[in-house]
């Protein structure tokens, strides 16, 4: 340090500074060597020494500083240059891509919906179905021995049914019509809202305009359960001219099926046959014994005690044609008739 300060007071003196004050003579060689002397003299050390002479050296005070601070180890100095990133310039393909209109999504398709077989044409009846007269023996027919009916539904609405869809069945009421079609090849049924025992039943219904082979309706009566429906008796007739009676359980005991042939299928000429054919069907039940009427004919008698009372309605049976339809214009029951 001793060294810096020597250098510069050297400097000053040879440039000429006004350090000293003003008004003394410029300073001989002789006299400059004595004042550095001196000054070098008064200098402190580590373990002290002489101090400075009472004679004001009158040095000037130094101004503040107007650039970087400098020290022993020299200026320090701040960045002035920040570094920045740039971006590529995209190529011409780039920028094509860019400007190109963005794909629109791709949407996701919804769930499948359970495929549903639209019914087959038919033509629907546009009033009440005339009822073909008995063959032969009219005095015979029930429908002229019995009295008003019991109950009867002329099918102007649906509010004695079940309506809506199922697997087996589909049901609609339009121009006074129940329009009755079978989803698959079994038979299937809808039942009225009423249980009854030993009556007189009757329906008139016509074949759609489709009907093949063994396409069928009819009735079913004395339904235990009405809930389940799965036992009851079955009266019914095909679109080439056949008739059965027969048993329905769902849950038969060992060695017997679910549907047994009371009366097997047979022909018979009462039965109007193919597309638009109207046939009206009765069953009377009284206790174990039953009696079938077609078109005002009786055409059998048959027995069993499986079911002694229950619901009843109307089945249908697409054998042969997808969505088979019928039209019912009339379901009636007669209590206790006395036949």
């Amino acid at each position: 340090m001793r060294k810096i300060i020597l250098v510069i007071l050297i400097f000053t003196l040879l440039t000429g500074c006004n350090v000293f004050p003003a008004g003394k003579s410029t300073l001989t060689s002789a006299e400059m060597a004595t004042r550095v002397a001196l000054l070098l003299t008064a200098m402190p050390t580590a373990t002290g020494g002489p101090q400075m002479p009472t004679e004001s050296l009158d040095l000037l005070t130094p101004t503040e500083p107007t650039g970087p601070m400098q020290g022993e180890i020299g200026v320090i100095a701040s960045p002035t240059v920040e570094e920045t990133l740039s971006s590529p310039t995209p190529d011409e393909t780039t920028m094509a891509l860019l400007k190109a209109t963005p794909t629109p999504p791709i949407s996701m398709p919804s769930a499948t919906p359970t495929a549903t077989v639209a019914p087959t044409a038919t033509t629907t009846p546009t009033g009440p179905l005339k009822s073909p007269a008995p063959t032969n023996n009219a005095a015979a027919d029930p429908r002229t021995l019995l009295p008003a009916p019991t109950w009867t539904d002329l099918m102007d609405t649906g509010s004695n049914w079940p309506t809506g869809s199922d697997s087996y069945t589909s049901i609609d009421f339009k121009d006074g019509f129940m329009v009755l079609s079978g989803m698959t090849k079994d038979n299937g049924w809808r039942l009225a809202i009423n249980d009854v025992d030993n009556a007189y039943f009757e329906t008139t219904a016509k074949f759609g305009s489709i009907c093949k082979g063994m396409d069928r309706w009819g009735m079913m009566i004395r339904v235990p359960d009405r809930a389940s429906a799965n036992k009851g008796y079955w009266f019914n007739i095909t679109c080439d001219g056949k008739y059965a009676f027969q048993k329905w359980n769902a849950t038969p005991p060992d060695g017997e099926s679910s549907v047994t042939n009371i009366i097997a299928w047979s022909s018979n000429n009462n039965i109007k046959t193919g597309a638009d054919a109207v046939n009206r069907l009765g069953i009377l039940a009284k206790g174990g014994q039953f009696t079938l009427y077609i078109n005002g004919v009786q055409v059998d008698k048959a027995a069993d005690n499986s079911f002694v009372s229950g619901g009843f309605g109307v089945l249908v049976g697409a054998k042969e044609t997808n969505n088979f339809t019928i039209y019912v214009d009339e379901l009636s029951y007669w209590m206790n008739p006395n036949m």
